[in-house]
């Protein structure tokens, strides 16, 4: 290839970037928002692997694409369908691709692990077989007691339970049933993680809702706001063109 052809390959990709070229622009931005939490050309490299999995996330808005991948950096979490913590995730909008971002169960567990006030979060499925009562007394207060009939993950779901250990003491919990797992979906979690991983979105739903309870940290704080919806401008991003 020529110098002369060299230039008007530059030419092209500047006035025409891939989506490759415009998460790579970002880079410091995205050092800005990690802060040294996490190695920035690794997550780089992570976002590029997602994306090149989906030739919907290909073809998706920039900046709602760009919005979920600042998010996750502002969140310091680790993008990746093998790793449960942010999900980039394809749909529709009005007819054209668009990415909205979706904090999985390990994400979710994570930022409510950053309140100084929280030491330990944990969920379980409550499956059909299971004994599983939950009550209120004056001698225990708020409880419940699960005794699974076996830890076989293939028996259908009756509800989940979030529980978290407070570092003042005692454990705070909240418990969904299935069908308010259900009524929590997006109207397109057909196509996302919901999906895929159905028990992993259950626990983290079960999360959520616990989390009302909790002090929470700004990341926290952000996620719950942002959580499954389009993001379009974060303090931090260059304007896309």
């Amino acid at each position: 290839m020529t110098s002369r052809d060299l230039s008007t390959a530059a030419a092209a990709a500047k006035t025409n970037p891939t989506m490759k070229d415009l998460v790579e622009a970002q880079l410091p931005a995205i050092e800005r928002q990690l802060g040294g939490a996490m190695n920035s050309d690794a997550f780089v490299r992570a976002v590029l692997s997602e994306i090149g999995k989906s030739p919907d996330l290909m073809q998706a808005d920039p900046k709602t694409l760009l919005g979920g991948v600042m998010l996750a950096a502002q969140l310091r979490l680790e993008i990746g369908s093998g790793l449960g913590e942010f999900y980039l995730t394809p749909r529709k909008d009005h007819g054209r691709w668009i990415c909205l971002p979706i904090v999985g169960f390990q994400g979710m567990v994570k930022l409510a692990l950053r309140s100084e006030f929280v030491t330990n979060v944990q969920a379980f499925i409550v499956r059909e077989g299971d004994d599983f009562t939950y009550g209120a007394n004056a001698e225990r207060g708020m409880f419940y007691d699960w005794t699974p009939k076996d830890f076989e993950e293939t028996r259908p779901m009756v509800g989940v339970v979030a529980t978290a250990r407070m570092k003042q003491g005692g454990t705070t919990w909240a418990y969904l049933t299935r069908t308010q797992v259900e009524d929590r979906r997006p109207s397109y979690w057909q196509k996302t993680p919901w999906a895929s991983h159905p028990d992993e979105m259950a626990k983290k739903t079960a999360v959520r809702a616990l989390a009302k309870y909790l002090p929470k940290s700004t990341d926290l704080g952000r996620a719950l706001e942002a959580d499954e919806q389009k993001v379009q401008h974060l303090k931090g991003v260059d304007e896309v063109q």
